[in-house]
């Protein structure tokens, strides 16, 4: 669009302030679908190594005995320094209809060779003492777990784990149980009493036992419930001076035998900057349609993966409208500026000496952005993610017969790429941009004074004012990064993007979990390996937040920074 008159300008004006389409989400509106995210088989299978840490790998069990009878038909026995030792051999948790198969196998033994428990009695008006141990054996412990979102009074949802009773089967049999003494002595005696010495141990086996696996339900409801938690992020942002508030929360849960998922709902609001309210359409862009299918890998990425998050291009693009309306794309430079100095030497620069009739001499020139149209998301071009820039347009202004005047408009529209990067090795989140002025097709839309220079201008103005478009630009998310924490030495070993569902307006991020060494375990990362907590915004700094009350949590950093793709940081 050409703006060469007054009138046309009063045009374009109205047709910007025109309100909401039918189509478009409201401003600040909850997205039922912003964001998926899958667990499948696979990954179930990566994480099921977490389940060892969930039992310890020994259980005193406390002194006891027992005595009884009379005179020399009396009997005594005492059991002490016995501890039961316990080593996990397989583990799985398996996504079935509705529930959640978790399966544990087990080696249990009781003491060992170098290390018996000592097991002293007196029997008969006699007295002995011997020391033992019992070889390991199988046990084998089976639960299901189901999985809800539960709703607080005060409206907040979170994931609930409900543990199922605890089947544990286990073979041990006497002839598991080593003494150094006569135990068949001692058995008959103790049999003329009605008790046996391998009851005895089996007994107290098995309360130690039953007592470790008694804790495992609720433990790994507590882990299940603990690493979900951050799922629900509702935070404010000081964007560099605009306020944002990100609200991101679980809104259901499924569980088939393809995988595990949860959908999050979602909202980015913004309160309407001057810059913007005339432009604004009181809404962002909406595009609703069906997330990928649960566990399936789109095109080019390799199969199984173990952890699938998708992220919806309406959440992505509310994102975008909200930031753009609170002003994020809102600049004035003046001449002095501390960034770029300014003059009308540019103007000749651009236009070929087009302007040295007005300007013989360089003059002070300031320049301004008017934003008249929200940036949105597209996944199919060459990066993972391409921020469309819309109508930005680059006012230049300069002293013109004792006035400030508009000399120059130069609206811009075109992609910006962004791509995720992760360091396997490190835990190093990174997002890099590619910010190339030749593709944000410069068009000028005001030209008064020498109209005849308005292709010279288009032709030259990406290689001419690639400092002020970085100046503009370039600092989007510049070097923003963030370090990913791991839970109980499990986490993120590589990620892949793609654009996924039927119409390609989601984007998934598809990764792999396993062991590393990186990050602060079940805790939040920080940047560049800090393991602090940062409660505070996240505009400036480059770590995406802290912890769950404060910052932005780490474990949820492969969503986040899709939202926060027009976080400018704005240069006075």
């Amino acid at each position: 669009m050409l703006t060469t008159s007054l009138l046309s300008a009063s045009l374009a004006l109205l047709a910007y302030a025109s309100p909401a389409r039918a189509e478009d989400w409201a401003a600040g509106a909850t997205i039922p679908q912003a964001a998926t995210v899958d667990i499948t088989p696979e990954g179930f299978n990566a994480i099921s190594a977490m389940i060892p840490a969930l039992l310890p790998s020994s259980i005193e069990i406390p002194e006891t005995g027992a005595s009884g009878g009379y005179w020399c038909f009396d009997y005594m026995y005492n059991l002490a320094g016995a501890w039961v030792g316990l080593q996990v051999t397989s583990a799985s948790i398996v996504p079935g209809n509705g529930v959640l198969d978790v399966n544990a196998d087990l080696l249990v033994n009781v003491n060992d060779a170098t290390d018996p428990f000592d097991l002293s009695y007196e029997i008969l008006c006699g007295d002995g003492d011997c020391g033992g141990y019992v070889t390991p054996f199988p046990v084998h412990i089976h639960t299901t777990m189901a999985l809800a979102i539960v709703t607080a009074s005060d409206g907040s949802t979170s994931l609930d784990a409900t543990v199922g009773a605890l089947d544990v089967t286990y073979e041990l049999t006497n002839d598991n149980i080593v003494l150094d003494c006569w135990v068949q002595d001692l058995e008959d005696v103790l049999g003329y009493f009605g008790l046996s010495i391998y009851d005895l141990l089996i007994s107290q086996v098995d309360s130690a036992l039953q007592g470790a696996v008694g804790d495992l339900g609720p433990t790994l409801e507590s882990t299940i419930e603990d690493a979900f938690a951050s799922a629900n992020i509702e935070q404010d942002l000081d964007l560099n001076g605009v306020a944002a508030h990100i609200h991101l929360y679980p809104s259901d849960v499924v569980i088939q035998p393809e995988g595990v998922r949860l959908t999050m709902a979602g909202s980015v609001s913004a309160d309407s900057s001057t810059c913007t309210a005339a432009y604004d359409t009181g809404g962002s862009l909406k595009t609703a349609s069906s997330p990928p299918d649960i566990g399936v890998a789109p095109s080019g990425i390799d199969s199984p993966f173990h952890l699938g998050i998708a992220l919806s291009d309406d959440f992505a693009n509310e994102a975008m409208y909200a930031l753009w309306r609170g002003g994020l794309l809102c600049y004035s430079l003046a001449p002095d500026n501390d960034t770029f100095p300014l003059d009308t030497s540019i103007l000749n620069l651009l236009s070929g000496q087009a302007f040295t009739d007005l300007f013989p001499e360089s003059a002070p020139m300031s320049l301004n952005t008017v934003p008249r149209a929200a940036p949105t998301v597209a996944y199919t071009g060459t990066h993972d993610i391409d921020v469309n820039v819309k109508d930005l347009d680059l006012e230049m202004n300069a002293e013109l017969d004792g006035r400030m005047a508009r000399m120059l408009a130069v609206t811009l529209n075109g992609p910006i790429g962004a791509d995720l990067n992760l360091d396997g090795t490190t835990g190093n989140l990174a997002i890099a941009l590619d910010i190339n002025p030749e593709a944000l097709n410069p068009t000028v839309t005001y030209n008064e004074f020498h109209a005849d220079a308005n292709s010279a201008i288009e032709g030259s103005f990406g290689s001419s004012l690639s400092g002020i478009l970085d100046t503009v630009l370039g600092s989007l998310l510049d070097s923003l990064s963030f370090a990913l924490p791991n839970f109980s030495g499990i986490g993120l070993q590589d990620l892949q993007t793609t654009a996924a569902g039927t119409n390609q307006d989601w984007l998934g991020a598809y990764a792999w979990v396993g062991a590393v060494t990186y990050g602060s375990s079940g805790g939040c990362g920080g940047c560049g390996g800090d393991t602090g907590t940062d409660t505070g915004s996240s505009s400036a700094s480059s770590c995406g937040g802290g912890c769950s009350t404060g910052g932005i949590p780490a474990a949820w950093t492969l969503i986040i920074p899709f939202g926060l793709l027009l976080g400018l940081r704005r240069r006075d």
